[in-house]
C-alpha cells in the first residue's frame, strides 16, 4: 500500500485537496489524488482547464482533471472536451471564446494561462484502507437503538464542485455550438437568449 506523502516539494505556504479515483471492496482499498498548491481548489481547477486549452496536460494532471467533479459537472467544459475530440484544441478554443465574449462572459485566453503556470502544483497518488462496515444482525434492541432519522451529513465529504453559474446561466446547446458553428443556429439562440432576459436587464 502506498502512504500518504508527507510536505510538498516546494517552499512556502501551501493548500491540499484530495480526490478519490478507485476503490476495491474486497480488499478494502482506496485509491485516492492527493494535491499540494500554492492556491485553493477553484485554482487548481483553473489552471488544469487553461493549461488543457492552451497545451498539453502531463499523465497526472490528466488523470486529476478527468476525476474532478468541477470537470465532470460542468456541461460547457464537457461539451468542450467532446467538441475537441473532433475538431481540435485551436478550432473549438477559438468557436468557445468568440461566443463567450459575445454572451459578456470572461473568455479563457493564453494571457490568463501564462498567470497560472506561476502555480506550483503537485499531485501524488496514494492508497488507503476503507473504514470497515459493521456487519448488520438483523436484530435492534428498541426503538431508541436505531437513532434519529435527521443528519447534519457526513464530515468526510469531498468539497462541493463549483457551479459554473457564470457560463451556464441559459440553457445552450454547447456541444452543438461548438461543433457546428453555424451563424444561423446562433441567432435562434441568441434570439432565444434575448426572449429570457427579463425586461430591462442588459448583457454584463
Amino acid at each position: 500500500m502506498t502512504a500518504r506523502p508527507g510536505l510538498p516539494r516546494f517552499l512556502g505556504p501551501f493548500k491540499s485537496f484530495s480526490v478519490a479515483v478507485s476503490s476495491n471492496r474486497e480488499k478494502g482499498t482506496e485509491d485516492r489524488l492527493l494535491v499540494y498548491s500554492q492556491g485553493s481548489r477553484v485554482k487548481v481547477v483553473q489552471y488544469l482547464w487553461l493549461k488543457f486549452l492552451w497545451d498539453e496536460l502531463s499523465k497526472e494532471e490528466m488523470k486529476l482533471f478527468l476525476m474532478l467533479p468541477e470537470i465532470l459537472n460542468s456541461e460547457i467544459r464537457i461539451s468542450t472536451i467532446r467538441a475537441i475530440l473532433i475538431l481540435g484544441k485551436r478550432k473549438v478554443r477559438n468557436r468557445l471564446n468568440r461566443y463567450l465574449s459575445f454572451l459578456g462572459k470572461e473568455t479563457f485566453t493564453r494571457e490568463q494561462y501564462h498567470g497560472f503556470k506561476r502555480l506550483d502544483v503537485e499531485i501524488h497518488e496514494y492508497q488507503r484502507s476503507l473504514p470497515k462496515v459493521p456487519k448488520f444482525s438483523g436484530w435492534i434492541r428498541s426503538s431508541s437503538a436505531v437513532g434519529s432519522k435527521r443528519s447534519g451529513g457526513p464530515s468526510f465529504l469531498e468539497p462541493l464542485a463549483i457551479n459554473d453559474n457564470d457560463y451556464e446561466d441559459f440553457e445552450l446547446d454547447w456541444y452543438s455550438i461548438l461543433t457546428v458553428g453555424d451563424q444561423e443556429l446562433f441567432s435562434q439562440w441568441n434570439m432565444s437568449i434575448t426572449l429570457k432576459r427579463p425586461e430591462g436587464s442588459k448583457r454584463s
